[in-house]
Order: C-alpha cells, then structure tokens, then sequence
C-alpha cells in the first residue's frame, strides 16, 4: 500500500470487498468474510448513530471533541486530531484533539501556530485533496523529512490523514495516530472515516458559524453600550468618529439635519469637511474640546463632492460643539459632535401640519413616493417633490404618468388576492372615519409585471361631519426587498431539507443494516438449505440496498465538494441501454413487462458513460418501485443534434405539485419507499454538466415518463 493516496472511491470500495469475497475457498472462510463486513457494518451504524445523536441534540457543548472520542474508539486507535487552516494564511495549528488514556497530548506545548513553510509536504498533500495513508513511519518519503521528526517525538507508529471541505474548498484535515501498534491501513478503514468525517463536518461549520455570530454580538453590544449614553442624554444630532475623523456612526436626528442617508454618510472624514474652520480640526487633533457657531453652505458641499445631500444651494445655521473621547490612560479614542438646527425656518400652520403629517406618513417605510387622495373631487395624484431622479426607476416613470386619476384606477391594478384586504378592510374605514391610519403591504399590477408595495397611508384635513376630506400615503417600491425574503425562505427551507435528510439517514442505513444482522443471525441458527438461500437472498438485497444508499450519498458529497469525475468517451447508447436492460429484468415485479427495442438504431454519442449508465438506472429504479402492473419502457431517439433517452412506465404517476419539486435535494414523493432522496438530484447535476437537459411527464395515476437529452458531441472540457 502506498503512504499516499489519490482520494478511494466507491468503486475502489467496492472492489477490495469483492476482493476479499474472492479470497474465500471454503464455507468458514465465506463466513469469515461475512463477519468483517457485518462487524464493521454493525460498529459502523452505531457510531453513525453516536454522532447523529449528538449533532441533532441543540445547545450541546463540545460536540466535535465528543465526536472524535466516538471515531477514536470506532478505529480502535491512540489520538484523533483536527487540523484547521486558510489558503491565505501562513500558519496552521490543531484545533481539537483526544486521546487515549496514558497518551501525552502534545497540542498546546507543540502543536500550535505551526508554519505551513516548515511541513511543505504535508500541507501540499492536503491541498492536492489526497490522503495520508502510513502504515510505518519510518517509511515515510525523504521530503516528508520535517513530518516525520514530528509525529515521531509523539511515539507514532502510523497514521491515516484525510482533508476535511468546507464549502467545496479544503479546510484542514482530520488523522487517526496508532501509537501502541503498527496498523495497515485499508480501503474500508479510509472510506469509513471519509463517511465519518462528513457527518463531523456539519459540526466544524456551526462551529466556525457560532464564532462569528458570538463576535458580531460582542461587537453590536460594545457599539450599544457606547451610544445609548449619547443618545438617551442628548435630542440632537450626533455624530461619532475615530481618533482620525471618519464617521463610524450617525443618529436619525443628524441625518434630517444633513439631507442625507446613513449609507452615504458613514466613511466621511471630518477633516475634510468644507465647512468645518481649520482652528476646530487642530484643536480636536490635539485631544481639545471645540464649541462654535457655523454657516453650513450645502453648495460648497455640492461644489467639493464631499456627500450626495437633498438640500442644495442653501445655508443652515448649526449650533456644535465637538467633544474627545478618550480611555482611563487618557488616550483618544475619538470624538462626537453634537449638532442643533438653528435656521429660522417659518412656514404657515397649514404647511408645517402637511409636511408633518407627510414625515409620519414616511416613519420605518423609507423614500419613494408620496400620493394624495382629495375626497370631495375623487382625485388621486402623486406628489414627485422628494424624489430625485425619476427616470432612473420604471415604478416612478410609471406612476409619473398619470394613468391613476381616481380610486377607481387604484382599484383595478390591485392584485386580486389583496383587493379585499386593502380595499375594503382598510380603505373604507378610514374614508368613513372609522380609522385615522394604517399600514399595508400589498401587491399592484403594471402592465403584467406584480410590485409588493409598503404603504402608511393617514387621513389629513377633516370635514365637519368628522370624516376626512384628504388622505396622505408614503408609498415604497418593496419589490426587491420581498423577492430577498423569499429567497431567505426557500434558504431556510433547504436547511430544514437538510437536517431532516441527516435524521433520515440514519432510519434508512439502520433499516437494512438490521435486516442483514438479523438474517446473519438466521443463517447461523437454520440447517434447511431453502431457509439459507432464502436468508441470504434477503441479506443480498439489503447490501445492494446499503450500498445505493451509500453510494448516493457518496455522490452528493462529491458534488458539493466539486469533486465528482466525469470520463468522456464515444459510446455507443444501443448498447449502453441493452446493458441496463438485462440488469434491471430480475428486478421487476411480477405482472410488470420490462420493453426495450434492440432493432432501435445504432447511435454513437461523445458522453460518459458511467454517468449516462447512472442516470438511466436511476430512473429504471424508480420506476420499478412505483409500478405495480403494466409495463416500463426503455427508449431513444435522435432529435437533429441530440440524442432523447426516456423511461415510460405506467405507474402511480405524480401530482402537478410534485412535477416541480421531483428533482430538488433531499426530496422523496413517496416516504413509504426507502431511498435518499438524492438519486434525481445526482441525475440533474450529471445531464446539465454534460451539456443536456432533464425532466419528467406524468398524469397521476396513469404513469410518468423521465427523459434527458444530450448533444452528440460533447463540447465540454472533462474536469473532475
């Protein structure tokens, strides 16, 4: 066996146990046979369960340490360690390690801050996705020199190391140390820590997730902390710097003052503020207090680019005063200024209660646009004035045309499902009196195309029978904002696809795990030849079953971590069909007629025919397990450049709902059927990497017919 390995697949697996299978010349050799793999399947499943166990458990502590205790004791080995690094970083250290008692653990004294420059073969072999794989370590390659000095000061004898992903790039490793005893490694033990190993992976990235949520709480709770003195003291505006003047913070107060908004204020450097006297800026660099009086021209702030502001071409009198902050040492930290509005700015009664109700009206729904509804002449117009640029937005440009005259064109754009809700829920009562305000979110239809709209609408100017005369609304374009939430929806939703696809794992690889225990131990205790042949073509079928099972998941794992192999070649799909066809005819079940036409042309397609032969199987086996009577039929055809493969069968079919859901993660129609929920996903992601097309026609009830296509010629470049 060589000290290091290209990563083992499924096959490779498989191989080495037919291997083993073959090496069996007599019936206690056979049964040796069976009791490695039955052994290794029954402590494979329970420590599958162990560590489900503890990442399905919330607010558990020290999951991966307990988790390594579980493959420590699983491998029967001395210490089981994490290593964890970054491309960008040049060090490495080990983040978690166990040991066996009376085994020196070595990671805080030797094992952190490690220098990737210092173990160059180690680090390379990781970054090149192989294994390391050592059954002596005094056998370990020359330029493995630095690796072997190190692992030999902590008594190793060998060692199996494997890189762990992190969203399909390499995050680090995970190594099992045999100090007490040589081992030789196999193909099995590499496999099972590979299937270990991604389960305990989902524990490392809500790790590496929590981190980060716990230092952005510190960070927010030190922010709090320091401004809610600011705030609860002083109703004016603020505004807080560092020690060199960039603005780290702005309150709602500052921002009314300014004309501006947060996302363009925050950055500015108050030393380069047009406005601002030189004298104010020294004396706040040198650690003192300022107070002064200033005419603030917005033209020169227009004039030197210092910021995008609603008020142009005029003067506002401020009062500020610039306070430093500094520690317990003295130093500074920064300093705030404090802002008053002192322009004399008189409008009349009714002006100010218009523009105040039109600034209640905006509260928590940010600018776009503000419409007015006069009662008594049932004219609706919108009012453009806090508005900058209207033609950069197809809702205002469309609006601006004046295409709603009175409530009647409201009415009529409202989508169907929220013109009760808006319309006469809430509408009608604020015409009638009965309500003052409101706030609705609600869609409207522009020529075909759905807007999600924030609208606080109030009731402004009453009549003397106590009903208003105009209504005011701020109204917001939330159609982004919506579309967002929804993807946040559907992200969530995966998430909770994914947690319930680990818990049923764990019910699906015991089903048939129990069924080859149970009749392992039949076989064992029965002398009648037929019961034998009866039981172990029981624990046959189940092992199949274990190994689809396990080979899907395989599969899925290596497309999230990019790393599934694709072959190119000239095949030759009447044959490749034929070959699927008589492997499937002892699946079907009785009544069921299994059709392939072997006249059907001959056609050579540039393809990969593993994958081809993958989806195809697929697809067969699903529809053996939904067709109860009938037939399934094995068909292609060529269509100009491509080629059409299909599986028809008569079925159950499935429902219009499902049509769209069939070839998403983690999905099963049927939950009474044992399977992962991947084998259509897997076929998606083979037929669009190959440069084709998929999907699936059914009537529920008469049958479904799934169908890829494929160009003839394959115009991709093979990569794994």
């Amino acid at each position: 066996m060589n000290s290091v390995y290209a990563n083992y697949s499924r096959e490779d697996l498989i191989g080495e146990i037919e291997r083993l299978k073959a090496t069996g010349s007599s019936v206690t050799d056979e049964k040796a046979y069976r009791n490695r793999i039955l052994t290794n399947a029954i402590a494979l499943r329970k420590t599958f369960s162990d560590v489900l166990s503890l990442l399905m458990k919330p607010g558990e502590k020290d999951i991966i340490d307990r988790s390594l205790l579980i493959v420590l004791k699983f491998f029967d080995v001395d210490r089981v360690y994490i290593g964890n690094y970054k491309n960008d970083e040049s060090t490495f250290g080990f983040t978690h390690e166990v040991t066996r008692q009376g085994i020196i653990s070595m990671r805080e004294d030797l094992l952190v801050g490690m220098s990737k420059d210092d173990f160059p073969w180690w680090i390379k072999t990781i970054d090149d996705k192989k294994d390391i794989v050592i059954n002596d370590i005094a056998q370990m390659p020359e330029e493995a020199a630095a690796e072997q000095k190190i692992v030999m000061l902590q008594d190793v004898k060998s060692l199996l190391v494997i890189p762990i992903f992190f969203e399909g790039n390499i995050n680090g490793f995970i190594g099992l140390d045999s100090v007490k005893k040589y081992r030789n490694w196999t193909a099995l033990d590499i496999e099972n820590l590979r299937m270990l190993t991604d389960i305990i992976s989902i524990a490392i990235e809500r790790e590496m997730a929590q981190g980060m949520m716990e230092h952005s709480m510190k960070q927010v709770l030190k922010s709090e902390a320091k401004f809610q003195i600011i705030f609860d003291k002083l109703p004016w505006g603020v505004e807080l710097y560092d020690e060199k003047g960039i603005l780290l913070d702005i309150n709602n107060a500052d921002l009314e003052i300014f004309g501006t908004t947060r996302e363009a204020a925050i950055g500015l450097n108050a030393f380069e503020n047009p406005n601002i006297p030189e004298w104010a800026n020294v004396k706040l660099k040198n650690g003192e207090d300022v107070e002064f009086l200033l005419e603030y021209n917005f033209g020169k702030v227009a004039e030197k680019k210092y910021f995008s502001s609603t008020v142009t071409n005029q003067i506002k009198h401020l009062r500020v005063k610039g306070v430093v902050l500094k520690d317990q040492q003295g130093e500074q930290l920064g300093f705030f200024y404090i802002v008053f509005d002192d322009t004399e700015n008189y409008h009349k009664t009714e002006e100010i209660q218009y523009n105040l109700t039109k600034l209640k009206a905006a509260v928590d729904t940010g600018e776009s646009v503000i419409w007015e509804y006069d009662i008594a002449t049932d004219r609706l117009s919108v009012d453009f004035s806090l508005n900058d640029d209207v033609e950069s937005s197809l809702f205002l440009t469309y609006l601006k045309q004046d295409r709603f005259g009175c409530i009647a064109d409201f009415i009529e754009t409202l989508h169907p499902d929220d013109k009760y809700k808006v319309y006469d829920r809430q509408f009608k009562r604020l015409l009638t009196g009965e309500i003052d305000k409101y706030v609705s979110v609600y869609r409207r239809i522009f020529d075909g195309k759905v807007y999600w709209l924030n609208s606080n609408v109030r009731a402004y100017r009453y009549s003397e029978d106590g009903k208003p005369s105009k209504i005011i609304s701020y109204t917001s374009n939330i159609t982004d904002q919506r579309e967002i939430e929804l993807e946040l929806l559907k992200v969530k939703e995966a998430d909770k696809l994914k947690s319930a696809f680990l818990a049923n794992m764990s019910h699906e690889i015991r089903t048939p795990l129990n069924a080859i225990v149970g009749f392992s131990d039949l076989v064992a205790e029965t002398d009648d030849p037929e019961d034998q042949a009866t039981y172990l073509d029981i624990i046959h079928k189940n092992n199949d079953l274990l190994l689809n099972l396990i080979g899907d998941i395989l599969d899925f794992s290596k497309i999230e971590s990019g790393m599934l192999k694709y072959n190119i070649e000239d095949v030759n799909i009447r044959e490749l069909c034929m070959e699927v066809y008589m492997g499937a005819t002892l699946k079907v079940k009785p009544g069921v007629k299994l059709v392939f036409d072997r006249n059907l042309p001959q056609i050579i397609i540039r393809t990969d025919p593993q994958r081809i032969t993958q989806v195809i199987t697929n697809f067969l086996n699903n529809a053996i397990k939904f067709t109860e009577e009938g037939s399934i039929t094995i068909y292609y055809e060529k269509i100009m450049d491509t080629l059409k493969v299909s599986v028809r069968d008569t079925g159950i079919g499935i429902s219009e709902e499902n049509r769209t859901r069939v070839f998403e993660r983690f999905i099963k129609i049927n939950d009474f059927h044992q399977g992962t929920g991947l084998g259509l996903t897997i076929s998606k992601t083979i037929v669009e990497y190959l440069g084709g097309t998929i999907g699936v026609d059914s009537v529920q009830g008469e049958g479904s017919t799934f169908w890829f296509t494929l160009p003839l010629h394959y115009k991709g470049t093979p990569v794994n």
